[in-house]
């Protein structure tokens, strides 16, 4: 829905565009709409969305549309960086570890779901253990996700990390999330390690799914800013007096790395 999206707006204020998917399975557009993300699609069509969106926004054209504001194409397909939380999170971390696409330079997740269904060993902490959010869960993942582990591997960005060629991964997470527990961002940090994928993982003390407070997300907002400049070489934003905001923040950066795979797999 139409709203005040603050790290939406805090993007754009820093030069970056914005595009927001209602890929298939959001709220808001009937249940025929959501059902078209039920049944192991969260890896499959509700990712394709994105693609399609992605692609759309950045495609070559003769001829500017005047159906939206400003008109399309609005950059290049080699400057694109995918960010989310939660599922977003997840999504963020399936396209950049999705081997044909080759579209994203970089990738933010916050507070991601790395593996899923029968992959995820974190599954009975998350929602402490509701037998009510595991039966939706299972409704989302398709009997295959859920109780095949060859499969439900296939599905979770955990796995993928080495599909991953000259991008950045970045990660933020509350210590105390009881929805998609911080083990996650620790198993994709290992991977991450094993890979040699540049990148960061930053967590915060006292915050659970999603980060909240003042000093913690305003932090994160400016450690996501400072990452996402460096990766497209854009002049970070002199913060000033502002940086005082935050100073009291609870983050602990665990790892930061500025190496990358490059293209014949040397590190």
């Amino acid at each position: 829905s139409w709203g005040y999206d603050p790290l939406c707006q805090f993007l754009c204020s820093r030069g970056f565009r914005v595009l927001q998917v209602n890929y298939r399975g959001s709220t808001g557009f009937g249940a025929r709409f959501l059902r078209l993300g039920m049944n192991g699609e969260f890896y499959k069509s509700v990712q394709a969305d994105i693609v399609d969106a992605a692609k759309y926004a950045t495609r070559n054209n003769d001829t500017e549309s005047d159906d939206v504001d400003p008109p399309l194409p609005w950059g290049d397909i080699d400057q694109l960086a995918i960010l989310g939380g939660s599922f977003g999170g997840y999504s963020a971390l399936w396209g950049i570890t999705s081997p044909n696409l080759g579209l994203y330079k970089c990738a933010v997740a916050i507070c991601p779901i790395s593996s899923v269904g029968a992959a995820d060993a974190q599954a009975k902490k998350a929602f402490g253990g509701s037998p009510i959010i595991a039966k939706y869960w299972h409704r989302v993942f398709g009997k295959d996700v859920s109780k095949k582990r060859t499969i439900a591997m296939k599905a979770s960005p955990m796995y993928r990390i080495d599909k991953v060629n000259n991008a950045s991964i970045a990660l933020y997470h509350g210590e105390n999330d009881p929805r998609a527990p911080i083990q996650h961002s620790y198993n994709m940090l290992k991977e991450l390690k094993r890979c040699g994928v540049a990148g960061e993982l930053v967590t915060f003390t006292g915050e659970g799914h999603g980060i909240s407070k003042d000093e913690n997300f305003l932090y994160m907002y400016y450690r996501i800013e400072e990452f996402l400049c460096k990766q497209f070489g854009m002049e970070l934003f002199d913060a000033g007096e502002d940086t005082k905001k935050f100073k009291q923040n609870t983050a602990t950066v665990k790892w930061s790395a500025e190496y990358a795979k490059t293209e014949d797999g040397a590190v």
